[in-house]
């Protein structure tokens, strides 16, 4: 498994959503494929500049899962993201096509860990965490993304 190349956005946050400003450098009003389809396993990380706030996975869009973790109101105890009183923040997203929901939550608990290693601290916002046995594989793709993050 090799680490797939990021997707880096700047956000904004308001009216209990999130707003696009750029991708990748370059000015943008919408998140853009391959961020947007579903049943696609992606990483997420929220974070401003060396201060990484929330690492998340999921399978759906990314607008998708922002806009449910911004419309949460404790429904089942879900309050939603932590994060979302911020003004505005970078999202970095990579891609995994062919990876298992296992391999994926595996990925993440290892970058939670080595942010905590790193930096002395858990993710700011994060407020949970799934942990499975990891491959040195995984360990490796979750090192080469904090790099990416601390850049």
């Amino acid at each position: 498994m090799e680490v797939p190349a990021c997707d880096y956005y700047q956000i904004k946050i308001a009216d209990s959503g999130v707003k696009c400003i750029a991708v990748n450098g370059k000015s943008a009003q919408h998140f853009s494929r391959p961020v947007t389809l579903n049943k696609l396993p992606r990483l997420y990380v929220v974070k401003n500049v060396r201060d990484i706030y929330y690492v998340g996975i999921t399978t759906q869009s990314i607008t998708s899962r922002l806009q449910s973790g911004f419309s949460a109101q404790g429904e089942q105890g879900y309050h939603g993201y932590k994060w979302k009183t911020l003004d505005s923040a970078e999202l970095l997203i990579w891609c995994f096509p062919d990876s298992t929901a296992e391999q994926m939550e595996a990925i993440e608990g290892e970058l939670a860990y080595y942010v905590r290693k790193t930096t002395k601290n858990w993710p700011l916002f994060q407020m949970e965490i799934h942990f499975h046995k990891a491959t040195e594989e995984e360990r490796r793709i979750a090192r080469s993304i904090l790099d990416q993050c601390l850049e």
